[in-house]
């Protein structure tokens, strides 16, 4: 039971740093600010912490002969330690769920951010494309372009 809250807790806390990390670099992504490799730097190593604590606990509930720490808990008895345990399991759920939502709105960012930029590039150069948007640049168009031509 020591291992499994150890575990638990490690998960828990990693999660919640990358939480505020993560909210950190949304807000990054959202003010056009150059300080995202400052919070990179600083995600990357607890990316890191997390995938060992993950292959931790799959050791332990394969030794275990579990699948979740969930099923492992069904099986202990009662007491502080177990109330303790299913307590820090609620929390790790909880901030992964929270995590995943992060990392989902940071990766939109991205793809938004980088289809804002392509466009842009397009107008600027002054290059044809398709009718739709997001069609491949041709070079050499001899139609002329306006700040707000919506077929570049």
């Amino acid at each position: 039971m020591e291992e499994t809250i150890s575990l638990l807790r490690e998960q828990t806390i990693l999660c919640s740093r990358l939480l505020k990390l993560f909210a950190d670099l949304i807000i990054i992504l959202k003010s056009n600010s150059l300080e995202m490799a400052e919070t990179i730097k600083k995600i990357e190593p607890l990316i890191t912490e997390l995938s060992r604590n993950a292959e931790k606990s799959q050791l332990f509930l394969k030794k275990a002969g579990v699948k979740t720490f969930g099923d492992f808990l069904d099986f202990q008895e009662q007491g502080v330690k177990l109330d303790v345990a299913r307590r820090l399991l609620n929390q790790a759920e909880n901030l992964q769920a929270r995590l995943k939502n992060q990392t989902e709105s940071a990766s939109r960012l991205l793809e938004n951010g980088g289809a804002f930029v392509s466009f842009n590039l397009n107008v600027l150069s002054q290059t044809a494309a398709g009718g739709t948007y997001g069609a491949e640049a041709v070079a050499g168009s001899q139609r002329t372009r306006r700040i707000f031509d919506a077929n570049v």
